[in-house]
């Protein structure tokens, strides 16, 4: 049931209201452009910082209040002041200096640092002065020109030398109070505020969750369907509102509710409008998808990742997840899937990432890999994410940044995840737990649509005392005891090597551990591998080549001599003893498109040779 929620005084307006009799000056910094809640008797509303301030200071006892940007100057905010109110205030403008038309006159610094000395030491009734974009009013922010210095020392100097005053009655303490609103407190000279005891730094945080709260249930209400509506109904998009605009702005959600309105979603659809405004996809990619052809997928993986039916299945069942919904989490936007594929080299796990890749686009290429073995260095995160303000490629974003902001629907790829920076493990911590990274630029980017993969060798090999590279598992070992130890070596890498146990448990039950290639699937791999090539040379060049059973076997018996790499190494022997021997065959004696052949035996020494045969003549 949706519940009336009393809304009290934010902790940084309290705040500020507490120490308005002590301090003469105050920096706001945070979230300032986002909407505020105000308490009032009717309910809770929103506004803008500037009018949320007003509204309190009026209350608290000012006369007026003034608000300055370098770009309009000064201003009267109130537009619900009284006729006489509004001449006062112009009244005050004109004895500060200014030439107030209409409520607003313009003035440059030169003017503003004049005003701002009179209407510090002013002495009729209490005024307070709002510097918007205060950020602004510096071009460089370690390098002041003479006015800005000149300005911010006579700010310094008079928030010391000001004294407070009684005013009003009863009468209490007030000084001509000035608030400088800024992005962040380093926007200000370090100079003015530190061990400034006259000036109070006060930080505006993201709105949390019952201030969403507050006002999703005010727009629940504004949207299609909902006056017919059940409470039980509404309580329920209001939750789902809620829970999926985590880390999201008041005024996100104000947008959000504008999109659902223009878009006609009505209101118990509003978790698909969350959904397109943070990835701007008008449907859902995952329900587009072909579910037969997802259905009958594992027959399709399997052509292409041999002997490992359990890991092929668990990877279907990830994608099945995602595209049904099932069990996904209330609160966030995290990944539609998760998997840490990890097992010796060679078995097939980026083969599967490329196979899932091909099942859910029609393009293996589809997938955005990144290989992590390049992202070793401390600082190689900027890569990823881009780099902070300030520093070469600020402009340019990240590499992953980008890419998602690209193609939100995406198979991701992380290759060798072991080799990366423990620095940008946190990084997949955020990817992870809330879907969202924020780029070097300070763009959230969101991953809800993405479907993560992780690769590693872990537990294959670990190092001795002597620092010699030992295998802990070979094809010996039966596969319950290799998944056994490769999950213990995964499992003390990131709790005990990384001190990272919190991204296992964001990974959960999806390890999925790949077994070595065995004989039997060896010689299925070795089998298509060779049919492959051939089959390729008949498609591009016309020429018809077949094998010999006992060169077959030749071939067969160099290939599959040993497996320690896996189908990667059965394909390096076949390019030695196969592609190599047979390219320089048909190049030397110039065979032609439409020629039929067959190798009749493979003969190796310092480099192999293929002895092959033509319908009338051996070559």
């Amino acid at each position: 049931m949706i519940k009336d929620f009393v809304v009290t005084r934010s902790k940084w307006l309290c705040d500020l209201l507490r120490f308005l009799p002590l301090k003469s000056q105050f920096v706001l910094s945070g979230n300032v452009r986002d909407l505020q809640t105000e308490d009032k008797s009717s309910g809770a509303v929103v506004r803008s910082l500037t009018s949320c301030l007003n509204a309190e200071l009026r209350q608290y006892g000012y006369s007026h209040v003034l608000s300055y940007d370098f770009i309009n100057g000064f201003k009267i905010i109130d537009p619900m002041s009284t006729h006489s109110s509004h001449e006062a205030a112009e009244n005050i403008m004109k004895q500060l200096g200014l030439q107030p038309v209409n409520g607003c006159a313009p003035a440059g610094l030169d003017l503003f640092e004049t005003v701002l000395e009179q209407l510090i030491t002013w002495k009729g009734e209490p005024i307070a002065l709002i510097v918007d974009f205060a950020s602004r009013l510096i071009i460089h922010q370690n390098d002041l020109n003479d006015t800005e210095h000149r300005l911010f020392t006579r700010a310094l100097i008079r928030s010391q030398e000001t004294r407070v005053r009684a005013y009003g009655t009863p009468s209490k303490p007030f000084f001509n109070t000035v608030l400088w609103i800024v992005e962040k407190e380093g926007d200000m000279p370090a100079w003015f505020t530190l061990d400034n005891s006259k000036v109070r730094h006060i930080s505006i945080p993201n709105p949390d969750h019952q201030m969403r709260r507050v006002l999703a249930t005010s727009l629940i209400q504004s949207l299609d369907g909902a006056k017919e509506a059940s409470t039980q109904l509404k309580d329920t998009a209001v939750q789902s509102f809620v829970d999926n605009t985590e880390g999201l702005l008041l005024v996100d959600l104000m947008l959000i509710a504008q999109l659902c309105r223009e878009e006609k979603l009505g209101y118990a659809k509003i978790g698909e409008a969350v959904r397109r405004y943070k990835v701007g996809v008008s449907e859902d990619p995952w329900q587009k998808l072909d579910r037969r052809k997802i259905r009958d997928g594992q027959n399709f993986i399997m052509e292409r990742v041999k002997g490992q039916d359990h890991a092929v299945a668990h990877m279907l069942d990830i994608i099945k997840r995602a595209v049904t919904g099932v069990g996904a989490p209330r609160r966030g936007g995290r990944p539609r899937g998760v998997a840490f594929l990890a097992g010796p080299t060679g078995v097939g796990k980026t083969e599967l990432a490329k196979s899932i890749t091909s099942l859910l686009f029609g393009d293996e290429s589809a997938y955005i890999r990144f290989d992590m073995s390049e992202f070793s260095a401390e600082h190689s995160d900027q890569r990823l994410i881009g780099a902070p303000p300030g520093y070469v490629g600020y402009d340019m974003g990240g590499e992953l940044t980008n890419a998602i902001r690209e193609k939100p629907f995406s198979v991701v790829l992380f290759d060798e995840i072991e080799k990366a920076h423990p620095r940008i493990l946190d990084k997949f911590l955020q990817i992870l737990d809330d879907g969202v990274l924020t780029s070097g630029r300070g763009e959230r980017v969101y991953f809800t649509e993405a479907f993560i993969v992780f690769t590693s060798n872990l537990g294959i090999y670990q190092t001795d005392i002597t620092g010699e590279r030992k295998a802990t598992v070979s094809t010996e070992n039966q596969f319950e005891t290799i998944q056994k130890r490769i999950r213990e070596e995964i499992e003390k890498h990131f709790k005990l090597a990384l001190n990272r146990p919190e991204i296992l448990n964001r990974i959960g039950d999806n390890i999925i551990v790949f077994d070595f290639i065995r004989e039997n699937i060896a010689e299925q791999i070795f089998n298509s591998m060779v049919d492959s090539v051939l089959s390729d040379l008949k498609g591009s060049q016309n020429i018809d080549i077949s094998i010999d059973p006992l060169a077959l076997q030749t071939l067969r018996d160099l290939c599959l001599k040993d497996l320690s790499n896996g189908g990667r190494g059965i394909r390096n022997k076949i390019e030695t003893h196969l592609v190599n021997p047979l390219s320089r065959a048909l190049f030397d004696e110039n065979i032609e498109a439409g020629s039929r052949l067959s190798i009749r035996s493979v003969e190796t020494g310092k480099i192999t040779k293929l002895r092959l045969a033509t319908e009338s003549a051996t070559l």
